[in-house]
């Protein structure tokens, strides 16, 4: 009898680990088939006080300050855009880092500046919240 429950543990562990293994592979391609942004150009609208002043492709690798703001600098590098200087008090807009994907937001208040990361083939994702 022990020697019949023995193997029976054996299967439901072997078949718990295939079913698991299974399972992750599963959420994995679906994150990556509907999160991960591969399709069509992107690019980064800079708007100051509601006014979109700039767009900046993100293929070409530079720094640069917006002409009225420059005390703020922004750095693009590998098809991400971040904001590497500025000269607000609590520099969250600094701590955001670079963004890389259609949808996704960093916003300098005291400055009124958003970099907004926009994609040709609209496939943006929806902004549920922004906290920090």
């Amino acid at each position: 009898m022990k020697n019949k429950m023995h193997k029976l543990i054996k299967r439901i562990d072997f078949w718990l680990i295939i079913g698991l293994v299974m399972l992750a592979v599963g959420i994995y391609i679906w994150y990556a088939a509907i999160f991960e942004n591969t399709n069509g150009f992107l690019y980064a609208q800079i708007t100051i006080d509601g006014e979109i002043r700039q767009t900046v492709e993100l293929s070409i690798d530079r720094t640069f300050s917006p002409g009225q703001l420059p005390n703020v600098s922004f750095e693009v590098r590998g098809g991400a855009i971040a904001f590497i200087k500025s000269d607000c008090p609590d520099q969250i807009c600094v701590d955001n880092g670079f963004l890389s994907r259609a949808g996704q937001v960093s916003v300098c208040l005291p400055n009124l500046i958003s970099l907004i990361i926009h994609a040709t083939d609209g496939s943006e994702e929806s902004i549920d919240i922004i906290a920090h």
